[in-house]
This record gives C-alpha cells, structure tokens and sequence, in this order.
C-alpha cells in the first residue's frame, strides 16, 4: 500500500512535469484552482500574493505583516478585510471544491482531512507543496544540463 508521503511525492513530480513551463505565480494558480478556490472573489487575488510572500519568506509573520503589505498594495484601509476574504475564499473551496485536492494537499499521515484549515494554515501548506515543487523542477533542470 501507498503511503501518504509516496502519494504526496508523486503528486508533486506530477505537477513539477506539467508546469516546467509555469513561474511560480503559475503554481499557486493552479494549486488553487484544483482546490477549488473561485477565482472571482477577492480572496483569490489575496491567497495568490500571501503564498507568493510566505513562499518568498516563510518566516513572515502572517496577521502582523503579510496581511498588512497586502492590504497597502491593493489599497484597503484594513488587514482584516483582507484576512476576511481569505477566510470566506477557503470556506467557498471547502465546500465545493474536489474532495480528492483537499485530501491530497491537506491530509496528513494517512488520515482524512476533517476540519477546514485555518487561514495560516492553507497558506503555509500550499507554501510548503510550492517550496517542493520548485526543488523538483531545479533538481530535474540541473540534471538536463549536467546529461
């Protein structure tokens, strides 16, 4: 039997070969996509830039600074609309999005995933996965060239 790691593994080879051609803005897209996370809500836009910064710098703070740089860039008056959205963006995915993307992304050890993740912790996963999924395509690049 497949363990959870050899599936997550897999998974991300899978991805690492259909998006070589994609930057990492790319991947975060279609990570959320396949979660099921609507694309016409605001929270959209603000899930892809919080992963693009905790992926740019995982130790950022997620209220304190990320948040906030979001909000000033898309010029809010407030981080909490901003964490707002996000939150109503991953509650719209958890109840309609693909049963198997959430398993695969968010399940751990083998178990099934059965609470809704928190904003942090949908950020920090897909961050992780992404962080992978690089390491996959630079490692499959550099044995291109050294071949």
């Amino acid at each position: 039997m497949e363990s959870t790691i050899e599936r997550t593994l897999c998974h991300i080879v899978l991805l690492s070969k259909h998006l070589d051609h994609y930057n990492l803005r790319g991947a975060i897209i279609v990570s959320l996509m396949e979660l099921g996370v609507p694309t016409k809500c605001a929270g959209f836009e603000f899930l892809k830039k919080a992963i693009e910064l905790k992926r740019k710098d995982p130790t950022r703070a997620l209220a304190k600074d990320i948040y906030l740089e979001i909000s000033l860039h898309y010029k809010l008056n407030s981080e909490d609309l901003v964490e707002q959205a996000i939150r109503d963006a991953i509650k719209m995915a958890w109840r309609h999005g693909s049963k198997e993307a959430w398993e695969w992304y968010f399940s751990y050890n083998g178990r099934a995933v059965v609470n809704k993740p928190t904003n942090s912790e949908f950020i920090s996963r897909i961050s992780y996965i992404l962080e992978i999924w690089q390491e996959c395509k630079i490692t499959k690049g550099d044995r291109n060239e050294r071949d």
